[in-house]
């Protein structure tokens, strides 16, 4: 039977290596990450050829008018804000693959590790692996489509090599953000089984501590289970430690992605506006273009909230952590000193090292910052469409 997660993480590894994002080599069946001077180069040659490149090549205004053949300025504002954060996240990205590239191939490293321990993770993970894949290439596809309908009755070399510039930089972010949510939504699987295992042990201690104690069996018993504990509190250091390392190295990608989709849903909203205002024949699209906008924009967002979710289930497994400690306080009195140890070290664990997860440690990713965030979307979609009420 194929192993379409296998095949998918793979193909995703070397279209890395392709687009110059991936800058070492790792190997699949001993987990070692390593330098190559074929990598090394070929990842300089791709991250110094698109600056120069975009320094060469200048879109000019016309070019914005090509979805919108009869846009006005704040079309164009809009549009060039969002082409411009595009290639500064792409070109950051690959800046930042370089400045960190040490510590990614440490994570490379430790994640294998994590598998190895535990290889059905793997199989947990192959419904969100494949649903990923699926939506990036269903929405990369409608973006390419959209681009090449746009330019089909405007085209000239420079319109085509600008338009392959933005999609080579927003390629990069993608595959960045791919890579980010496979790696949460590995450490998430991991953390399911590690709560699995925390609910076996405390119940096991439970019924144990309301039992007659045997001397001898009571205390191998004991002995036993504070073992495990110490195991699970070790793992749960250990994927605690890698997300905030996550959270660290994406820090910068992190912030000009959200504020990627931030500045999206304001100008989807401000598009909506746009073509109930002026019509599609006074704007120049067709309903094909208009259709292939509207599968784009639902790809896209259900992508972001792929993206957003598997952050949201990670914090909620955590949570079940912390919940399931909760439980200490039903067992009886005369469990062994060490295995209460264990408990008590696991619980001051977590109290002493909080998760929380943000965006440059100043956005917060939670589902009441969430909302929060959709509310100053809609806030500014308004204030944009008064301010093309008023002066357009």
């Amino acid at each position: 039977m194929v192993d379409w997660a296998s095949l998918v993480l793979k193909s995703i590894y070397y279209y890395g290596h392709l687009i110059g994002l991936s800058n070492f080599d790792f190997d699949w069946k001993t987990g070692r990450a390593y330098t190559s001077k074929r990598s090394t180069f070929y990842a300089i040659f791709v991250g110094l050829m698109f600056p120069t490149l975009l320094v060469f090549h200048w879109a000019g205004r016309a070019q914005f008018k090509v979805i919108f053949r009869n846009a006005n300025m704040l079309h164009e504002y809009v549009m060039v804000l969002m082409r411009v954060l595009r290639i500064s996240a792409g070109l950051l990205t690959l800046l930042s693959q370089w400045l960190r590239r040490r510590q990614v191939m440490l994570l490379s490293r430790s994640l294998f590790r994590l598998y190895q321990e535990r290889p059905e993770v793997k199989r947990m993970c192959r419904r969100g692996i494949m649903t990923k894949y699926c939506i990036a290439i269903a929405k990369d596809f409608t973006q390419v489509w959209i681009s090449l309908d746009a330019l089909d009755s405007n085209v000239n070399s420079s319109m085509l090599f600008g338009q392959f510039l933005v999609y080579s930089m927003t390629s990069i972010v993608n595959l960045a953000v791919t890579q980010h949510y496979f790696v949460l939504l590995f450490i998430r699987a991991r953390y399911l089984l590690l709560n699995r295992e925390l609910r076996e042990v405390i119940d096991e201690a439970n019924e144990l501590s309301h039992r007659p104690p045997r001397r001898g069996v009571f205390i191998c018993r004991c002995c036993s289970l504070a073992d495990r504990v110490e195991a699970i509190a070790s793992l749960q250091g250990k994927l605690q430690s890698m997300v905030q390392k996550i959270r660290d190295l994406y820090a910068i990608q992190g912030l000009l992605v959200f504020s990627g989709y931030y500045l999206s849903a304001v100008g989807t909203g401000y598009l909506g506006y746009t073509i109930v205002k002026y019509g599609l024949k006074d704007l120049g699209m067709s309903y094909r273009r208009l259709a292939l906008i509207v599968c784009w924009c639902f790809f896209y967002y259900l992508d972001a909230l792929l993206n957003l979710f598997v952050t949201f289930y990670f914090l909620e497994e955590h949570q079940k952590t912390i919940v399931l400690m909760e439980k200490r306080t039903l067992f009886a009195p005369g469990l062994d000193v060490r295995l209460e140890e264990a408990f008590e070290s696991l619980q001051l664990q977590l109290i002493r090292n909080p998760l929380k997860l943000t965006v440059m440690k100043s956005i917060p990713m939670s589902r009441i910052a969430t909302t929060s965030i959709l509310g100053s979307i809609l806030t500014n979609c308004i204030f944009l469409i008064q301010y093309d009420m008023e002066y357009f």
